[in-house]
């Protein structure tokens, strides 16, 4: 497929869709009071912890609309590994029933690059989409232009729903129209009059761009309504060089009642435009530490808008309240998994932790001034009203990734036994002995792997660590108690590839695995 590199940013890519200022007044329609880990996989919100396109590496993702009679107005973010910067992100209409999917690989520029060829609506345009690859804007100044597509190759993906769309009265037109498939294909534009008498064209398609509020977003020329559940996400990670393919559900997260059956929440639509924030709309929308103040550190736009600390629940009230909502929501204490590694069969295993709700906690600023008159030193920014989890108590900097500290592990092989002195973990490049392991948002600990700086089933090299478990099968416990010993937002899974020698010539060995991690909570 042919693939357009242009440099284009985030802004420049939805500039077109500016048009005049929007600013939400209202978010309003939300019965939920909190929000809670969904056991079905489905939700309000959905989180991939790993995406890769690291050594032919690709990734595929498949969004699912459960609701077989509302539509839903869908987020979809992309951050990378290293410090959850925005890297990559738009808009998805998926009408009753619908599937979006797409793929992201590595493009000719070492960039990842997202392509589809769905027919569900998007803004920007699938065209647009498929000409661009992602985003390295916000990413380190300083680094190399190698670094930084390099950066774009590990993150996580943020999903989730920021209004239902639903069906107008009858001979009437509003967006649902736009964005319902008719004979598998959506408009995707405005519509024309219905040929009922009294009825005016649609204008809801490009209305959504411009609007003053959403009362008239959630008014009949529009038809958006508080977001219902209902969304689900897979993915896969394939590498067909190497014929492996791992592939797991996408966490999600549900907006619950006080019984904590799920309800609906706010209607959080922004259009995808860029529009910049006033100081005002960051205080109110974000708890990203980096959008907030007169010189905010990140110049941010209403593209930015909503991310998953915008107030989605009754008595949320701030961005903060709700990321620590979200946060309490999959925090957890202790980490477990196993872990593959017998020679005799070739096996790796790969553990993946992604801490999706860090950002609004702390961020890394790359323009700080340094000590030395004239210098700039990457610094953690912390937000002070969402410290529970992430604080200065318990992270670091190591160079210009951000760290949490004080993680303690426990191996144990399949016969019950421990070390006497268990590795103390650590990402590596890290200074000898210094008691950190998650550097980064999403990090990757490589089991027995020699110490290499590129793990060993995922070729994953943003933020990895190595670490000597002692034993060459078994389970690992990992503490992870936070700033105030209420635990880590942490999601993720196993890894493990493995090659059975036994199999005769002309038969693929092969074989790999994926277990999701196992949490206290």
């Amino acid at each position: 497929m042919k693939k357009n590199v242009l440099a284009l940013s985030v802004a420049a890519l939805v500039a077109g869709f500016a048009g005049g200022a929007h600013a939400v007044t209202n978010l309003a329609g939300a019965t939920a009071t909190n929000l809670q880990f969904g056991n079905t996989g489905t939700g309000h919100m959905l989180v991939v912890p790993y995406f890769s396109t690291q050594d032919g590496n690709s990734t595929l993702l498949s969004i699912i609309n459960t609701d077989e009679t509302k539509g839903k107005a869908v987020k979809v973010r992309f951050r990378g590994a290293a410090n959850s910067d925005d890297i990559y992100d738009f808009q998805v209409f998926l009408s009753p029933g619908d599937v979006w999917t797409a793929n992201v690989s590595a493009g000719a520029d070492g960039k990842s690059f997202l392509t589809t060829a769905d027919a569900s609506c998007t803004k920007p345009a699938k065209a647009t989409l498929n000409s661009t690859p992602f985003v390295t804007t916000r990413l380190n100044p300083a680094a190399t232009a190698e670094v930084k597509a390099n950066n774009t190759r590990e993150g996580y993906i943020e999903i989730f729903n920021m209004a239902d769309i639903v069906a107008p009265a009858a001979g009437a037109t509003n967006l649902y129209t736009s964005i319902k498939h008719k004979n598998g294909v959506a408009p995707c534009s405005n519509i024309a009059a219905d040929a009922v008498a009294g009825t005016t064209a649609s204008t809801a398609w490009t209305a959504i761009n411009t609007d003053a509020s959403n009362a008239v977003l959630t008014g009949a020329p529009i038809g958006m309504a508080a977001p219902t559940t209902g969304l689900l996400a897979n993915w896969t990670i394939i590498n067909v060089p190497k014929s492996v393919a791992w592939s797991g559900a996408a966490a999600a997260i549900e907006a619950v009642n006080a019984g904590g059956a799920p309800v609906a929440g706010n209607v959080v639509y922004f259009p995808q435009t860029s529009t910049a924030l006033t100081a005002a709309q960051a205080l109110a929308y974000t708890a990203d530490p980096l959008m907030q103040g007169a010189t905010p550190v990140v110049k941010g736009a209403l593209y930015d808008l909503p991310d998953m600390s915008t107030p989605y629940v009754t008595g949320a009230g701030t961005p903060s309240v709700q990321a620590a909502t979200l946060a309490n929501a999959i925090a957890a204490t202790a980490v477990m998994n196993e872990f593959w590694t017998d020679p005799a069969i070739s096996a790796a295993t790969d553990w993946v932790f992604s801490m999706p709700t860090r950002r609004y906690a702390a961020a890394v600023d790359y323009k700080a001034a340094g000590a030395a008159a004239g210098s700039v030193l990457p610094k953690a920014v912390y937000n002070a009203g969402n410290a529970t989890h992430f604080a200065a108590t318990n992270t670091e900097m190591s160079g210009d990734k951000l760290c949490v500290t004080k993680i303690t592990n426990s191996p144990w092989d399949r016969e019950e036994r421990q070390p006497t002195t268990p590795d103390d973990v650590v990402i590596s490049p890290s200074e000898p002995g210094a008691p950190t392991l998650f550097c980064g948002e999403t990090s990757v600990l490589s089991f027995n792997n020699g110490g290499a700086t590129t793990s060993g089933v995922l070729s994953a090299n943003v933020a990895v660590k190595d670490i000597d478990v002692g034993y060459q099968d078994g389970w690992l416990k990992l503490l992870t108690p936070g700033a105030t010993a209420t635990g880590l937002p942490v999601l993720g899974q196993a890894f493990v590839s493995a090659f059975n020698p036994a199999v005769s010539d002309g038969t693929a060995g092969n074989f790999n695995m994926g277990w999701s991690h196992r949490y206290a909570r």
